[in-house]
């Protein structure tokens, strides 16, 4: 990818797996202000499967795509780039966690919360990026949760657990690929905005939170923007806290 006056992004190729879930209309939104050509991935299985149909973002272009196994993973890739050209970026969006007890959690749906938030996520990033890596150029950005870092919230073992092996792959596969001109990297958010509409009471999570405040989907968007960024070359195997300071490191 190469500037174009001020712009980096103006026309560049931008792939948004689950760009209409949680924060990824903020995401898809700061991309196509900034003139580039993005294609929202919309899964037709698991629990996105009901958005299939949902009218495309303003400014890009919807393409239904099937992480369940590889084959299926290049064709939506294929579709991606047959729509808005060879992909520099492509950024994988967290869905919603479903929450329950540890111990009532079925064996079928730690099989099911792994398949689609790991593995899927896993053959996504590693096709995307064996085509990157042969044009010398490209960046691969995940959500994740601070329940993947940290472990300590309850009620989500097995979305904490994918999520900590995505953090774990992604880290392997920015050292493989940093020869190749391809940085890898993880966004964990915390509370955020378009999570609160579905609490009750936040007040005492707020407590905990430095800022006071909950995340803006906004913030996450300029997140991805840098590390999706020229300026971000330097930058690969991170995992950047979104967290109003509730956790550090």
């Amino acid at each position: 990818m190469t500037h174009q006056g001020t712009n980096e992004f103006a026309g560049a190729a931008v792939i948004v797996v689950g760009g209409h879930l949680g924060s990824g209309p903020a995401v898809v939104s700061a991309f196509v202000a900034q003139d580039a050509k993005v294609a929202v991935g919309v899964l037709t299985h698991g629990s996105s499967a009901s958005l299939a149909g949902k009218d495309p973002l303003p400014g890009s272009c919807t393409i239904a795509g099937d992480l369940t196994n590889g084959d299926a993973i290049a064709r939506f890739l294929d579709d991606c780039e047959a729509q808005i050209g060879p992909a520099t970026v492509l950024v994988m969006i967290a869905p919603p966690v479903r929450t329950a007890p540890v111990l009532d959690i079925p064996e079928a749906e730690f099989r099911r919360v792994i398949d689609a938030e790991l593995l899927g996520p896993m053959l996504c990033l590693r096709e995307a990026g064996r085509r990157m890596a042969g044009r010398g150029y490209g960046r691969l950005i995940s959500f994740s949760s601070m329940s993947g870092k940290t472990g300590v919230h309850p009620h989500v073992a097995p979305y904490a657990a994918a999520k900590g092996g995505l953090i774990t792959f992604s880290r392997s596969l920015a050292a493989e690929l940093a020869p190749t001109g391809v940085t890898v990297n993880v966004i964990a958010t915390a509370l955020f905005d378009v999570q609160v509409a579905a609490m009750t009471d936040t007040s005492q999570i707020l407590k905990g939170i430095p800022v006071g405040r909950v995340g803006k989907s906004r913030e996450a968007a300029h997140a991805a923007m840098f590390l999706a960024s020229q300026d971000a070359g330097y930058v690969t195997g991170e995992t950047l806290n979104l967290s109003g300071g509730r956790f550090m490191d």
